[in-house]
């Protein structure tokens, strides 16, 4: 096994490599950028645990993330970037990597970075068509990564797979892999197809579901057994459809976590949600990613999501209105209507409506 300390090193040792020969054009072409959102959620008390027969409501209104970014073209074929997080009074490191560009058929990424797994997860935030990401994005999509990454473009294709070790208190190691082909685009339209997949293993480290639905500032209600996981294996398939001004995206994942005593869970869910662009425009696509409106102006969204937790006898469900203003390139407003309803041996427990309020601001 690969440990974090060689990744660790080779990537700095590549750094200092690459970096003493060109140290002025790092001055000279390092470019900062970042961003920060203020949100404001209002909802029933219903979402918050031993409340279900609640029937008032609660607000609440934060810094979400803050985002500092520095990235570099070092040379010609290296290019490297350093992002850090500012969220609930902490300062973390997100993105720490540098990539190397000089091969013909695939490019390489060392580093802390984002695993290949997950349309909406791999979306920026400041680019997603709700406020929040599904529910089952935020509960098996993996996200930043410490590893080594092999990705590349061939004809339509757009691929990515990596060897990585997460955080120590999660997942001991992972591989994980995708595949993105456009099979029709005509200038802006397009249709995207995709799938993915990642074995993680665990070691005996605890595993368990515990998402809110939805709501960032309610309640995890979604809380699966506590797994002394011994592996996790998951796989997902993706659709983005972009024509003009309409944009539909959805994707469904499965997983089945194995325990050190070889039992398992099985989980699955997804999400088909759409966006469109009142002021005209359509949604930017690059890197097999969906990005920004390409125009300031309204848009608005939808989306429907469900997430299962089958040996749990749970599920939940989510429905989702939602309005975003760019005013320009700097600054959006968002705002989402979420029902959302919860489920234990098909009886409801609770269902609760909330209203999010957004206002991000990027440079």
């Amino acid at each position: 096994m690969i440990s974090k300390q060689t990744i660790t090193y080779a990537a700095l040792s590549a750094l200092c490599l690459v970096s003493n020969a060109t140290f002025a054009k790092i001055n000279d072409d390092i470019d900062l950028s970042g961003y920060i959102m203020l949100d404001y959620n209002k909802f029933d008390t219903s979402l918050l645990e031993g409340q279900y027969d609640s029937n008032s409501s609660e607000s609440t209104s934060e810094i979400r993330p803050a985002r500092l970014s520095f990235n570099s073209d070092i040379s010609k074929d290296w290019k490297s970037k350093f992002q850090l997080g500012f969220a609930d009074g902490e300062t973390e490191i997100k993105d720490a990597y540098l990539e190397y560009s000089g091969w013909k058929y695939a490019d390489v990424t060392i580093g802390q970075q984002k695993e290949g797994f997950g349309l909406e997860k791999l979306t920026s935030s400041r680019k997603l068509l709700m406020l929040e990401r599904s529910m089952i994005s935020e509960a098996f999509s993996p996200g930043r990564s410490l590893g080594i990454s092999l990705s590349g473009d061939i004809a339509s294709v757009n691929w990515q797979l990596g060897y990585y070790e997460p955080d120590e208190d999660e997942a001991t190691s992972a591989i994980t892999g995708r595949v993105a082909w456009v099979p029709w685009q005509q200038d802006t339209n397009l249709l995207h197809l995709g799938i993915a997949f990642s074995e993680r293993q665990y070691d005996g480290n605890e595993f368990r579901v515990n998402e809110p639905l939805e709501v960032y500032t309610a309640d995890s209600l979604i809380e699966g057994d506590k797994i002394n996981a011994d592996s996790l294996s998951q796989q997902g398939v993706e659709l983005l459809w972009l024509k003009d001004r309409f944009t539909m995206m959805a994707e469904w994942q499965q997983a089945q976590v194995t325990s050190i005593e070889n039992t398992t869970n099985d989980y699955e869910g997804g999400y088909l949600q759409f966006g469109y662009q009142l002021s005209g425009g359509y949604r930017k696509y690059k890197n097999a990613k969906l990005g920004a409106s390409s125009e300031p102006g309204w848009e608005i969204t939808g989306r429907y999501s469900l997430l299962k937790l089958k040996q749990e006898n749970q599920d939940a469900k989510t429905y989702t209105l939602g309005v975003n203003y760019t005013v320009n390139k700097n600054i959006k407003f968002m705002a989402d209507y979420i029902k959302a309803d919860y489920f234990e041996a098909g009886g409801t427990i609770t269902s609760g409506n909330a209203i999010s309020l957004r206002l991000q601001y990027s440079f």
